[in-house]
């Protein structure tokens, strides 16, 4: 499964430069290990979007993946799991030789 979430901007540079590996979420998505997370950038003091396009909030950033590890219940509505890089995917094949 595919979860894209939002992420604040203190949070996205911790993730984004390896210091901090782990998300702590609301209990609402079922999280498994092996799940795929896309984080999204996500200013909530935005005021103004950037372009017609984006949704207000959301940063040009770019998008982080990961795969999820370790999940770790604390209670009925709060979920702890570990940040992984994402699997390698197949790369196409490569050209015939000429």
């Amino acid at each position: 499964m595919i979860h894209e979430l939002k992420i604040w901007p203190q949070y996205y540079a911790r993730v984004k430069d390896g210091s901090k590996t782990f998300e702590i979420r609301e209990n609402d998505r079922g999280y498994q290990p092996g799940d795929e997370v896309i984080l999204k950038e996500f200013d909530p003091d935005m005021v103004t979007p950037i372009d017609k396009t984006i949704p207000k909030g959301y940063t040009e950033a770019p998008n982080l993946r990961f795969t999820v590890g370790y999940v770790f219940v604390l209670d009925s509505s709060t979920v702890v799991f570990s940040l992984l890089p994402p699997p390698k995917r197949l790369e196409k094949k490569k050209k015939a030789s000429k």
